[in-house]
């Protein structure tokens, strides 16, 4: 107790300091225009700090919404119109041939879902290769096979090239191997995109003829004849173009919608009727 009262006779004046400092800061802060001031000031202060603290823990958090994002969209591609096919319920015997027209009634088609869309995490990717990969965290339990599409929030990422139990990995349209194919939204004209290996930005859009009017900023689109994309997703945009007089078509350079090296959730799409397209796709090649 002796300690402690020499201690605040030690040093009383500057605890009497405090105390005068305590009450004079009171006295301003509760008068009318300095208390406003005192408000504004502690609210910036204070807001600045919870911004930068929201921040901070919105960083941590984004790989959890990245991935709700991506779920919402994969379910929201299953509702689109270009994945389902519509299908014609009538068959020959539902025909019945009648002299009044009116009494046909020829409006009775569905629609059946025709992709599914499956999310995933991009576990690894190559950019700066001439043959770049993706890896995904979903395998042939999770109903994954060769293939399969694979689309990102910005458009086209790939083709499934190979599957084990559970990983999968992708051919990247960073490819030089890949071709897809794609057409002009504008017109519908199709063609055929390929990488060349040099920018990663950019890919080739060749076998549109010079008689097909196209300008810079034109969507390239997937065609959705390969049976592996839907029709529609997009591909990239026409960056700059010039005629190869030689083969009267357009050497096109396409701006890629997504960007490879942010890649972290993708989607991928099972074609429900791949198998069957394909066997009859095969019996007229072997026909021919």
């Amino acid at each position: 107790m002796r300690n402690l009262l020499s201690f605040l006779w030690k040093y009383y004046a500057f605890f009497l300091f405090l105390l005068l400092e305590t009450i004079a800061l009171s006295m301003v802060v509760s008068s009318g225009h300095q208390s406003a001031i005192f408000a504004y000031i502690s609210n910036q202060i204070g807001g600045q700090a919870f911004n930068s603290w929201a921040s901070i823990t919105h960083y941590f958090h984004l790989a959890e919404a990245n991935q709700q994002l991506t779920e919402e969209n994969t379910y929201l591609r299953t509702q689109i119109k270009n994945s389902f096919l519509d299908r014609d319920t009538y068959l020959f015997e539902d025909i019945i041939i009648s002299d009044d027209s009116s009494n046909h009634d020829l409006q009775n088609d569905t629609l059946s879902p025709s992709f599914d869309y499956l999310s995933a995490k991009v576990i690894s990717n190559s950019v700066h290769k001439q043959k770049n990969y993706l890896m995904l965290n979903k395998g042939r339990r999770h109903g994954i096979n060769e293939n399969m599409g694979v689309i990102g929030t910005n458009g086209c990422v790939g083709i499934v090239y190979s599957v084990s139990e559970d990983f999968c990995t992708v051919v990247s349209l960073l490819n030089t191997k890949t071709r897809i194919s794609v057409k002009l939204a504008s017109n519908q004209e199709l063609g055929s995109l390929h990488w060349d290996g040099t920018d990663a930005q950019y890919a080739q859009l060749k076998s549109i003829e010079t008689y097909i009017p196209i300008q810079i900023g034109d969507t390239v689109i997937s065609s959705g004849y390969s049976h592996i994309f839907p029709e529609g997703i997009l591909v990239g945009i026409i960056d700059d173009f010039h005629i190869t007089t030689e083969k009267n078509t357009y050497q096109i350079s396409v701006k890629l919608s997504t960007n490879f090296s942010t890649l972290n959730y993708v989607s991928i799409i099972r074609n429900r009727y791949y198998e069957e397209q394909l066997l009859l796709e095969k019996l007229e090649e072997d026909k021919l």
